[in-house]
């Protein structure tokens, strides 16, 4: 079998010289980038814009990353355009693109920004037990070449989010509550995942991990913890990658949620013993005692006790969200971005709140709440198995 590159490298700051010498550095790993991409080819550079959050939250991707593999793309004789499809569009994506930074990279850069919502969209077939067709930005059918740059955090739902997580942005605006509703569970969102990263593998180059500054705890919005994690990661083998990153995480990749389907359908390596490293000492980097999502023993369950457990014994055994009402603003966010229709508003006065009957525990709510008003809330049974 074919070893797979990793390449890491130590940074602790975003100053714009060193992370540029460290995302040319870690590029150079696979080889020349002149070789790798034809002149005058467009290169789709995949953000991470969760929503309007500024690059000092380390929830998107730092606009420093996003310079450097512009100048690396512009530098081989191609053309770079950035995008994704955010949440929260309440103040309009020009407002994410300006508080994200990715604006001024865009004016400073003259590169393309796109709006994934506005440019279209085509249906695609996909091999899914309850979601047989999504829709994709036609965004990347029009590129000859993807470079993904995702934020390294943890994630209340699928335990964290890295490479093959980022592409869910690939899907416009609010279908992308659609699809949660049709695979609601951790294990179906998994493979839902691994179809959208069927999608796009032919045409990725690389994907270049920001793990300068990201999160742990309740991630991957405004309820993680920030933590520096001093690195910069890449590889053309993104499922490889995530691999080497959970693992580093403290998070067992054998029989994991997300890399299970992805590799039973040979998307990519799992094993880290076919992984060859080049880079700094592992040892400079900052995963020790990473704190992960209060959900994450949920992950753990095995399939059949998950199902048990979701069929008899969910008003006993839970993880679901709650709405603080003293830090509630009433601009119902959660409401649009709830995929089961279970947060209502009874009339103008009241805040909303959420039915726990009808919750299917996605934190789709948690993750996209601006005002840091939803918290996440477990059974008396349920907490003798979460370590705070």
């Amino acid at each position: 079998m074919l070893k797979t590159i990793v390449s890491a490298y130590y940074c602790d700051n975003y100053d714009e010289n060193n992370v540029y010498n460290i995302v040319e550095k870690v590029v150079k790993s696979f080889g020349n980038i002149a070789d790798i991409i034809k002149p005058n080819s467009k290169v789709l550079i995949k953000l991470n814009l969760l929503s309007a959050y500024t690059p000092e939250q380390a929830i998107t991707t730092h606009p420093s990353i996003a310079k450097a593999i512009i100048k690396i793309i512009k530098k081989a004789g191609a053309i770079p355009v950035m995008g994704d499809s955010p949440g929260n569009l309440m103040n309009g994506i020009e407002n994410i693109w300006k508080k994200t930074g990715m604006l001024q990279v865009a004016k400073e850069e003259n590169v393309e920004l796109i709006n994934f919502e506005a440019c279209g969209c085509v249906e695609v077939s996909i091999k899914h037990p309850t979601v047989k067709q999504i829709y994709v930005t036609k965004a990347i059918m029009d590129c000859d070449y993807i470079i993904n740059l995702p934020k390294l955090k943890t994630h209340t739902f699928m335990g964290f989010t890295c490479g093959v997580k980022n592409f869910y942005g690939i899907i416009p605006g609010a279908r992308k509550v659609e699809y949660h509703k049709l695979a609601p569970t951790p294990r179906e969102f998994a493979c839902l995942l691994s179809e959208i990263y069927r999608m796009v593998k032919e045409k990725l180059l690389f994907t270049i991990v920001d793990g300068v500054e990201g999160l742990e705890g309740n991630g991957p919005s405004l309820s993680g913890q920030k933590r520096k994690y001093n690195i910069i990661a890449c590889s053309q083998d993104t499922v490889m990658l995530d691999s080497f990153i959970l693992n580093k995480l403290g998070i067992k990749t054998k029989n994991n949620l997300l890399l299970n389907p992805l590799k039973e359908k040979n998307l990519g390596d799992t094993d880290l013993q076919n992984m060859i490293y080049v880079g700094d000492k592992i040892s400079c980097f900052n995963f020790d005692k990473t704190k992960l999502p209060i959900t994450n023993f949920l992950n753990l369950l095995p399939s059949w006790l998950a199902r048990f457990v979701a069929k008899y014994a969910g008003k006993l055994f839970w993880v679901k969200p709650n709405i603080i009402e003293d830090k509630c603003v009433g601009c119902l966010q959660c409401m649009k971005s709830c995929p089961a229709k279970a947060i209502i508003k009874e009339n103008e006065k009241t805040k909303p709140v959420i039915q726990k009957d009808k919750c299917i525990g996605c934190f789709c709510c948690h993750e996209l709440c601006l005002h840091k008003a939803i918290e996440i809330k477990e059974s008396f049974i349920a907490s003798f198995f979460i370590k705070k």
